[in-house]
């Protein structure tokens, strides 16, 4: 029940403006309302742990992940046709490892303090993002 409400409260806050003031917003389409939820729900799973650029993930008996940069993000758009699925890659500090690329295929990274894969990412792909309403990368970690 938690998760939904936070789920809820989260998908409220992607309509919003960025700097949460006044002024016109373009209301998000019903399915990207939809994905957004579905995403949300995924890094409020159990052993998800989130972090957002430049934040650190604590996955716990010194695991931490820090996600530096998104390097690609050539996801196919739910919304569209596309030959190859794409992928997100994602360049990460692993505390006592340095930096590593870790992708949204199911790799594992191992590391001295334990295995740790890229389990969620939100916001989705869509082409139809309206004008200044994607939210900011956010991605869910769990130890493997």
């Amino acid at each position: 029940m938690r998760a939904i409400l936070f789920a809820a409260f989260a998908l409220a806050a992607c309509a919003s403006p960025a700097g949460g003031g006044a002024g016109p917003q373009t209301p998000l389409p019903q399915h990207i309302q939809e994905d957004l939820a579905q995403r949300e729900a995924a890094l409020h799973e159990q052993g998800v742990v989130i972090a957002a650029i430049n934040q650190t993930a604590d996955l716990g008996q010194g695991l931490r992940v820090r996600p530096l940069e998104v390097r690609e993000d050539s996801r196919c758009p739910q919304n569209a046709r596309c030959v190859w699925a794409g992928r997100l890659r994602l360049r990460v500090n692993i505390e006592g490892l340095g930096e590593r690329e870790i992708t949204d295929d199911g790799g594992v990274v191992q590391t001295p303090h334990g295995s740790v894969s890229l389990v969620a990412i939100s916001p989705g792909p869509w082409t139809d993002w309206p004008e200044g309403a994607k939210p900011l990368y956010r991605f869910g970690f769990r130890r493997a």
